[in-house]
């Protein structure tokens, strides 16, 4: 895992060309010359990094929207963001971190 996620890191997307289509997404990022498929989750954990809610607050969130403990979501979250990080579509500032 990486060692900049914990429930209090505050992740926001990178710009990037996003096609959307059924709840999935397609990003395309051109400082990398990549595009990642993302699945209706993933999706959704993408769009909720702002850069003003935690992974914390995002977990909080899904678990409303779909009657999970937010407990249960949480290391999911994490490891959707930090996946989404090695695919340079969020950023993480080292300050966000640790709030």
């Amino acid at each position: 895992m990486d060692p900049l996620i914990d429930v209090a890191t505050i992740p926001r997307r990178r710009t990037v060309e996003a096609f959307a289509s059924d709840g999935e997404s397609l990003l395309y990022s051109a400082a990398r010359d990549e595009a990642s498929a993302l699945n209706r989750t993933a999706t959704e954990i993408w769009e909720l990094c702002d850069g003003t809610k935690t992974i914390g607050a995002i977990a909080q969130a899904l678990g409303q929207r779909y009657g999970v403990d937010e407990a249960h979501l949480l290391p999911d979250v994490a490891a959707a963001v930090a996946a989404l990080r090695s695919r340079g579509l969020l950023d993480v500032s080292p300050d966000a971190a640790a709030t």
